[in-house]
């Protein structure tokens, strides 16, 4: 489960990097008015503290399942935001960084998903 997180955190601070640094490359420069500038900069700041929760939550998940549960909260929504992208709003040319995000997303949230009973049942047995 602590890899699970720490990869986890990896693949949000990326998203922040790609957000604060690399915007001019993901986003056309036409659709990059300082309202979207914005939004990608408070996006990216939010996941700067995501990816600090998560980081922290892998030193001790099951003391730390908030960190958990904040993790398959994100990866789920990041699958119906990924998957609704491909099916609705992004055109074939743009829809290759929302498939990796897809697919990314879901190795997670299987392998955390997957993880979950054993770092629950450790957690339980911590108390006796």
């Amino acid at each position: 489960m602590s890899m699970l997180l720490r990869l986890t955190a990896l693949l949000v601070l990326a998203w922040a990097v790609v957000l604060l640094a690399l915007q001019w490359y993901i986003i056309a420069s036409e659709q990059l008015s300082p309202q979207v500038r914005a939004l990608a900069n408070g996006l990216a700041v939010a996941n700067l503290a995501l990816a600090y929760v998560f980081w922290h939550g892998a030193r001790d998940p099951a003391a730390n399942r908030a960190a958990v549960y904040g993790a398959i909260t994100l990866l789920a929504l990041k699958l119906v935001n990924d998957l609704y992208g491909l099916l609705v709003l992004l055109p074939a040319r743009w829809a290759a960084i929302s498939l990796a995000d897809l697919v990314i997303s879901l190795a997670f949230l299987v392998g955390i998903l997957e993880a979950l009973p054993r770092m629950v049942k450790a957690g339980d047995g911590k108390g006796e």
